[in-house]
């Protein structure tokens, strides 16, 4: 047996496997905040607990607040996804930490994916890739150069080249993890453009995963809406007319029509 106290964010998505994909018995108890059963729209408060033994279908659920559970589990599992996941986000972080300008983008840019996938109406494990994707989108600039990463000034044509890798490193880094092998596709095409004019392969439209088409709106916002060593951020209007005006052809323009409502209720 093995028992943790775990926090998890507002905003993030968790799911408990079915009995078919993973033998053995989970309870967790809810000692702060709350969380929702999403395919029963089921709220847990502090206090409500648990107890997976023999679902017949993976169950997902939502962080509405900001939670802490006691976690146990036979047998021990938390160790292994530890272990898997502790060293690319260690990366992710470390991309931030190049660059001050972009400190906490990969959690800001999560937290909006995940809102907007669920508008638009994806699924439990789709959200889950987006969620991975997500955060780990710039995993692959590791692999930049720091002073091609950090220029303040507009990159010549030879850095973009280079620049441009970092969709496929990141991929190659993530797809020998079998859980992150959907993740992996996505973080390659988050900047492929809708108009078929994007990078690496150059995919359109529907070709596109819409986890990636998801992060590519909410990626251009953020970026937009903060400061780089080679401009001054934009207004949040400023940012909603780009998003609206390249609607169609950078841009999904479900995706954007979904996204702006997700900032209009949240005021991102």
């Amino acid at each position: 047996m093995e028992v943790t106290r775990q926090r998890i964010d507002a905003g993030k998505i968790f799911y408990l496997d079915a009995a078919s994909e993973w033998k053995g018995s989970e309870f967790f108890y809810i000692l702060t905040g709350a969380l929702l059963l999403k395919d029963e729209n089921i709220l847990l408060e502090a206090g409500d607990y648990f107890y997976h033994h023999g679902l017949p279908k993976r169950v997902f659920f939502e962080v509405k607040e900001d939670v802490e559970i006691l976690l146990v589990s036979s047998p021990p599992s938390y160790h292994l996804m530890r272990d898997e996941i502790q060293n690319i986000m260690e990366l992710a972080r470390s991309v931030e930490e190049k660059d001050s300008e972009t400190e906490g983008h990969c959690h800001r840019l999560e937290r909006l994916a995940i809102l907007t996938g669920d508008r638009i109406g994806l699924t439990g494990d789709q959200l889950i890739t987006l969620s991975y994707a997500a955060y780990l989108h710039d995993v692959g600039k590791v692999n930049v150069p720091d002073e091609i990463l950090t220029k303040p000034a507009p990159l010549t044509e030879e850095e973009w080249e280079e620049m441009r890798k970092h969709p496929d490193y990141g991929a190659e880094m993530l797809k020998g993890k079998e859980f992150m092998q959907g993740a992996a596709e996505v973080v390659r095409a988050h900047h492929e453009r809708y108009d078929g004019t994007g990078y690496p392969r150059g995919l359109k439209g529907e070709e596109i995963p819409i986890e990636a088409r998801i992060i590519s709106v909410v990626d251009a916002y953020d970026a937009m809406i903060s400061d780089r060593p080679y401009r001054k951020a934009l207004s949040k209007e400023e940012a909603i007319e780009e998003l609206k005006k390249n609607a169609g052809t950078q841009f999904d323009p479900r995706v954007v029509h979904a996204f702006l409502t997700v900032i209009k209720e949240t005021h991102a």
